[in-house]
């Protein structure tokens, strides 16, 4: 019976897995129970355990991606050259993406209802002043913030919270500096 179930293509058995998933989830709700044991407290369980399984790969699988991609780019020429491709193809998107986006704006006018603002006909007031001064505060003190972000001081513990753009930026620099650690130890490393 197994043999059969993993004959099945996977995006089959993930379609398969997500419908007996709300199957179950309707038929049992919030109250229902098993031998004792509430089911939704199980549901529960598995989620949280599924997600944190996801949130564990994240930064090994981003990490060890870039650094292999960097290494198999090679020379600085070649990292120059994506480089400056990888610019071009991220103004273009952008740009196409912001063109898009005014044009739906104009065309449509979300937020407005008979000629008024939104928020006044569903009852939403002004923002509240802390967020109004959360988002009045940006400045350059901000794109500053970036940039030591990007520099983390411990790569370990940029890891550990989850500051991806701090790993990526050391992944970039570890595999392009790989790519000149010559000899034994140079392999050693990127055989690793």
């Amino acid at each position: 019976m197994l043999k059969k179930i993993l004959r099945i293509k996977l995006h089959y058995q993930i379609l398969i897995a997500l419908i007996l998933a709300v199957l179950a989830g309707s038929l049992s709700g919030t109250e229902g129970s098993l031998l004792g044991i509430k089911l939704y407290g199980a549901y529960d369980f598995i989620g949280q355990l599924f997600l944190n399984g996801l949130k564990m790969l994240i930064v090994p699988l981003v990490v060890s991606s870039i650094i292999v991609g960097m290494m198999g780019i090679g020379t600085g020429e070649a990292v120059g050259r994506l480089g400056g491709k990888t610019l071009v193809y991220y103004a273009t998107t952008s740009l196409l993406a912001i063109l898009v986006g005014l044009f739906m704006v104009n065309l449509t006018s979300p937020g407005i209802i008979d000629g008024k603002p939104a928020r006044e006909l569903i009852g939403l007031g002004e923002l509240p002043t802390h967020l109004a001064q959360h988002i009045a505060d940006k400045g350059s003190g901000d794109l500053i913030g970036i940039f030591l972000r990007m520099v983390p001081a411990n790569i370990i513990e940029a890891g550990a919270k989850g500051q991806m753009l701090g790993l990526i930026f050391f992944s970039l620099l570890f595999g392009f500096f790989l790519t000149r650690v010559k000899g034994s130890g140079g392999d050693s490393l990127r055989h690793f």
